[in-house]
């Protein structure tokens, strides 16, 4: 049987391990290295007394690895709504594989659930909207884990984040007006334009993703030529984005005079430019926004 054994890497640093219970195995209790070289040492004990033997050996690369990126950002406060969301720079194959290398601990404890928006995408959602004040820690501990066909974690990556304040807005196109109300107290009303009969905004809960203070909107981003007649190439301030399809709300002084009257956007929500401004410092990524009442 064996007696003692030690593995230890070209750092010093020693390999945990343990013993099988008949004691005629040793395996490492953690993730080897990749291009590591590492020194093993194992004594065996018989009636003969006790031997011992050392060797050396290196570990290699596999072909074929995958990074995986997390959102929301380390230290990042998000809305009520925001998933955890882990992009992979390569189609995984076996999912479940992916889905038990990632932990997600929140505190208070929270019921939560994995679903795939692509190959490459998983998603982390609550059965319900977060509670302002959660805290969450995600670990993506994918490093040497085979994901498939011979594709491997790079490395691991972590990410903590805290729920902020509960803020959902409501646009009804019955009025024409977005109401925006934080921890349930409304804060702040204005009037809006949605887009018209031809390209109308869709109803639904959204969620807020990214903002940008200056951006182009260019309609050949999604297969229609900017100079035809439903095209545009536009230049917009204070834009929050609300879907990853391309929808925003954005400043709009060219149709101030329709909004709270009339749709004539192309599917984003037309506000003032002063509006706009507001909703873009007042939003943070994760915030919810409901649309009712469209034809959409």
């Amino acid at each position: 049987v064996l007696g003692a054994v030690t593995m230890v890497g070209e750092d010093g640093e020693t390999v945990s391990g343990k013993l099988s219970e008949d004691g005629l195995t040793w395996e490492t209790a953690e993730q080897l290295g990749y291009n590591e070289r590492y020194t093993l040492t194992a004594q065996s004990l018989g009636l003969g007394g006790v031997a011992g033997r050392q060797m050396t050996f290196e570990t290699h690369s596999p072909e074929n690895l995958t990074m995986a990126y997390v959102l929301p950002n380390d230290g990042e406060v998000v809305g009520v709504g925001q998933p955890v969301a882990i992009q992979f720079d390569e189609n995984i194959p076996n999912r479940l594989a992916a889905e038990r290398a990632i932990t997600v601990k929140t505190d208070p404890s929270v019921e939560g659930a994995f679903y795939w928006l692509s190959n490459r995408e998983v998603r982390w959602r609550p059965a319900e909207y977060w509670k302002p004040g959660t805290k969450v820690e995600v670990s993506v501990d994918v490093y040497g884990v085979d994901l498939g066909d011979g594709l491997f974690g790079q490395d691991n990556t972590t990410t903590s984040f805290t729920i902020g304040d509960e803020v959902i807005t409501s646009i009804d196109d019955t009025t024409k007006t977005m109401t925006v109300r934080r921890n349930g107290e409304v804060i702040k009303s204005m009037p809006v334009s949605m887009g018209k009969n031809s390209t109308p905004t869709n109803n639904g809960v959204y969620i807020v993703g990214d903002r940008r203070s200056h951006m182009v909107m260019d309609s050949s981003t999604y297969g229609v030529p900017s100079n035809s007649p439903n095209g545009y190439r536009t230049e917009v301030d204070w834009a929050t984005q609300i879907s990853y399809s391309g929808i925003y709300v954005h400043a709009a002084p060219w149709s101030v005079g329709s909004q709270g009257e009339s749709n004539v956007s192309h599917g984003c929500i037309n506000v003032s430019t002063s509006n706009g401004q507001w909703f873009y410092d007042n939003s943070k990524r994760g915030d919810i926004v409901e649309i009712v009442n469209t034809v959409g």
